[in-house]
């Protein structure tokens, strides 16, 4: 006979895949840049040039991967009513999808404009973007590594699995 769980268990392990694979992502790009950035040896022409290479690339994996957890998510959200941590988890995921395409737009696109054309000068309010995408990214990097710890959680371990 069939498990009747099987739908569930297979969504509840994508999700946990494509959350934990994106923050693990996301903490590496971070290193990876500020490495680049504190090391030295690269001028700034050179670090505007790898911004506007890299970046596309990190917000095209973003969207892909917590694209995909949303979906997931809520396909899961649905199938295990009751289950408070599961749509708790998929509440995170939505806020940080959110909080990165309000970065995107609103952010992220009028840096690329500041920082072009390559080699200009740039204007004095540049430090304030570049502070907010951080903070922005941060707190998406936060809310779904809680919603992964959420999602890793094993229920045998536990008598409820309620929150």
């Amino acid at each position: 006979m069939p498990d009747p769980n099987r739908p569930r268990n297979f969504l509840v392990a994508t999700l946990r895949m494509l959350t934990a694979g994106w923050v693990f992502a996301a903490i590496l790009f971070v290193m990876i840049t500020v490495h680049e950035i504190t090391r030295g040896g690269f001028d700034s022409l050179i670090l505007d040039q790898l911004v506007l290479l890299r970046f596309p690339v990190y917000y095209t994996f973003t969207f892909v991967l917590l694209g995909g957890s949303l979906l997931t998510g809520l396909a899961n959200a649905m199938l295990a009513s009751g289950k408070r941590r599961y749509l708790f988890a998929f509440s995170l995921i939505l806020l940080a999808v959110i909080t990165l395409v309000v970065d995107y737009i609103f952010v992220y696109c009028e840096l690329v404009k500041m920082l072009l054309p390559l080699g200009s000068p740039r204007p004095q309010w540049f430090r304030s973007y570049h502070r907010s995408t951080e903070v922005m990214n941060s707190v998406a990097m936060l809310l779904v590594l809680i919603a992964s710890l959420l999602l890793q959680r094993n229920p045998s371990v536990q008598s409820t699995d309620q929150l």
